[in-house]
């Protein structure tokens, strides 16, 4: 495989090995507060078996373009690493971090197998049909119905973006679920919602070994 940029020009990673030493790939994109935040979910990623590596999200969410490749890149660079197990990954994306996941990652099923979005920045989105019409890899959003953080990943779009999945004429990969009065952040380090963040790993990890594991 050919990485589209060179090692040296791709995002800054953190890898977090299993303990057997190898496992699949899950790339982790983290939110707006950097990858800093988000050590302790890619730590329980990585117990759960998979090759975890953690990117920072404001690097892959670029307005002038390019972040696409970015993410092609940093999953082919993990792939090639020797913890690394043979296949497609998964890729896990945080608020800013998971509209890349989004709108990259699930349409990139010939390297992802499953995406899951915790929630994720949706503000961009003007034309949920449309958007979701792309999504080719199964996909998660688990998003919370108090979640008014700079009105970046409402759930009014969630919401709408799971109806355009049902309403279309072919099935389509995408799922949401919601948690009744939860605000944003709830995956972060420094997260108070411990009771969330530990179900959202339960849900996460679930999805992973239904859509990743075997393939």
């Amino acid at each position: 495989m050919q990485i589209p940029y060179a090692d040296d020009s791709l995002p800054s990673q953190k890898e977090y090995e299993p303990r057997s030493g190898s496992g699949r790939v899950v790339v982790l994109v983290s939110g707006q507060t950097g990858a800093a935040n988000y050590t302790k979910v890619a730590e329980d990623i990585a117990a759960e078996g998979y090759y975890a590596v953690l990117v920072d999200g404001n690097d892959l969410w670029i307005k002038s373009g390019g972040g696409e490749d970015l993410l092609k890149g940093v999953i082919m660079r993990a792939q090639q690493s020797p913890h690394a197990l043979t296949g497609k990954v998964g890729v896990i994306g945080f608020s800013r971090g998971g509209a890349p996941a989004l709108t990259y990652a699930a349409r990139m099923p010939d390297l992802v197998a499953a995406v899951v979005a915790h929630y994720p920045l949706t503000s961009f989105i003007s034309d949920p049909a449309a958007f979701v019409a792309k999504i080719k890899v199964p996909t998660l959003i688990l998003a919370g119905t108090a979640d008014t953080y700079k009105n970046c990943c409402l759930i009014e779009t969630a919401r709408k973006l799971d109806e355009a999945a049902k309403a279309g004429l072919t099935p389509n990969p995408l799922e949401v679920f919601e948690y009744p009065g939860v605000e944003h952040g709830y995956s972060s380090n420094n997260s108070r919602r411990q009771d969330i963040a530990s179900d959202a790993l339960r849900r996460t990890v679930a999805y992973l070994r239904k859509n990743l594991d075997q393939r």
